[in-house]
């Protein structure tokens, strides 16, 4: 899975968003990307909740249906398990990513 396949699905100007979203939440801790930017940038908007909250969806621009969005990054759950890069640490203790990727996984 790819940047290129998310802006096929969704479109150029989501994926743009969903970058933008995650550049924003950088803060010294969890700005390591890893091998994949936009992999990366999936994860810290998924910690940081970009897409479920309508304040937050209309802050960053981003107009993927929650339930699509959630539903896809479940269809790639093997993909979003190779991450190698920062996560948002918080969210990871929480357990945020459990449903997507599986506990333990990152």
């Amino acid at each position: 899975m790819t940047r290129e396949a998310f802006a096929h699905r969704f479109g150029e100007d989501q994926a743009a968003a969903i970058e933008a979203a995650a550049e924003e939440h950088k803060n010294g801790v969890h700005d390591d990307p890893g091998s994949d930017a936009f992999r990366w940038a999936l994860l810290i908007c998924v910690g940081y909740g970009c897409w479920e909250d309508p304040s937050r969806t209309e802050y960053h621009g981003i107009t993927v249906m929650a339930e699509d969005l959630n539903l896809w990054l479940l269809q790639q759950r093997e993909w979003l398990s190779r991450h190698d890069g920062d996560v948002d640490y918080i969210a990871l203790l929480a357990g945020t990513y459990d449903p997507l990727i599986g506990k333990g996984t990152l």
